[in-house]
């Protein structure tokens, strides 16, 4: 599956729907939380949005820079599993950012609660 960019509009009706909810995070950090969570329908097939284990390493809530991370050691084949180095290879850096940031926010959401 090919994922692509979302419509801008996308992106800044996300940003708009975060300030109006009470967001306080910086229009960058918005726009890549919303562009994170459109991006994410491929990782959530194994890994939780609940974070849920169910045999595969929960995501939800990992820092930024750990994710970000993770997903270069896949790329350059540094860790060893086939399924995630070809899913980071196909990556731009701004789509892990934007899924760095968005699993993220899923861990200060449930600390929220």
């Amino acid at each position: 599956m090919v994922v692509s960019r979302p419509p801008r509009r996308f992106v800044l009706a996300a940003l708009s729907v975060a300030t109006l909810l009470g967001g306080s995070p910086s229009s960058a950090c918005a726009a890549d939380i919303a562009f994170g969570e459109y991006l994410a329908g491929e990782c959530v097939t194994c890994h939780q949005r609940s974070g849920k284990t169910n045999g595969i390493p929960s995501i939800v809530g990992w820092p930024r820079e750990s994710f970000v991370a993770v997903l270069n050691s896949y790329r350059v084949k540094e860790r060893d599993n086939v399924v995630m180095q070809t899913i980071a290879a196909r990556l731009k850096e701004d789509e892990v950012e934007a899924l760095a940031a968005y699993f993220e926010s899923l861990g200060d959401q449930a600390a929220a609660k």
